[in-house]
């Protein structure tokens, strides 16, 4: 009777042990999860650092073309306003090579 307890006390400890072993690996907090995550957060970091350089870009653009900023590019302002409205003085030859995207 004495092993007969012990190897039923066993089996339930085994079983507690593989019930917590596998919610420890496949859970929604387990370490499987956890590199899944920690990939996710990787790839977010990445395209936050690319929208970061994206908006000071944008900064700077913006910055060249405001009188207010004081930093006012009038040669970045001509070649925007050439581009944009498609104009050229009188005796200036223009000659694309290939089709430009419009960027703003």
């Amino acid at each position: 009777m004495n092993a007969l307890k012990r190897f039923i006390l066993m089996g339930l400890m085994v079983g507690v042990l593989g019930y917590v072993a596998h919610h420890a690996f496949y859970s929604d907090r387990g370490f499987v999860q956890q590199a899944t995550v920690a990939a996710r957060i990787a790839q977010a970091e990445a395209e936050l650092e690319a929208v970061r350089a994206e908006r000071l870009r944008l900064e700077d653009r913006v910055a060249r073309l405001s009188p207010s900023s004081g930093e006012l590019d009038l040669d970045y302002v001509e070649e925007r306003a050439r581009e944009v409205l498609n104009f050229a003085h009188p005796h200036e030859i223009i000659v694309r090579l290939a089709p430009q995207p419009v960027a703003y």
